[in-house]
């Protein structure tokens, strides 16, 4: 069930999403714990593969969305998230993510690793195989929220990286 707790967080990431740097999907994410936010971030690039200089490299192969993301220099915002958290030694166990995306197969497994034990996201993901569903499997509750009132409805339209 979506709290107001919920909706508060939705509404930060609705707010934040736009700025994801990324050319190709705006998405953006965080980890929270006890009402607090732990950690989070956009779909960004790496600052030496500054995409908005190179092009988006899935774009110019014509990469459709959701394959071959070895390719991309971009990070999942899931990813950044991830790493973040771990360069500043915070433990996500226990936590929620909260994204405005459905985490891809990577991000979900990367997440299910951290000890995540819930997942709220607003929009679908282009592939999900229900037969290996990750969240699933490791007893992670998952619910799918309504966009907030501060939605770009723009980033809706954007990809999946």
């Amino acid at each position: 069930m979506i709290t107001p707790e919920d909706r508060k967080f939705l509404e930060l990431l609705d707010k934040e999403e736009p700025k994801a740097k990324c050319l190709r999907a705006k998405i953006s994410a965080l980890f929270a714990r006890n009402g607090k936010v732990l950690v989070q971030h956009n779909n960004d690039w790496h600052q030496e593969y500054n995409c908005s200089k190179i092009g988006c490299i899935r774009n110019i192969m014509n990469i459709p969305s959701g394959h071959q993301r070895e390719i991309c220099y971009g990070v999942c915002a899931e990813q950044w998230c991830l790493a973040l958290a771990a360069a500043d030694g915070i433990s996500l166990k226990g936590s929620t993510l909260y994204v405005t995306k459905h985490p891809c197969r990577i991000c979900a497994s990367m997440v299910a690793i951290a000890g995540v034990t819930r997942v709220v996201y607003q929009e679908g993901y282009p592939i999900v195989m229900e037969q290996f569903d990750i969240f699933k499997s490791k007893g992670i509750e998952v619910e799918q929220a309504e966009v907030t009132p501060f939605k770009d409805p723009e980033a809706s339209k954007t990809h999946s990286i």
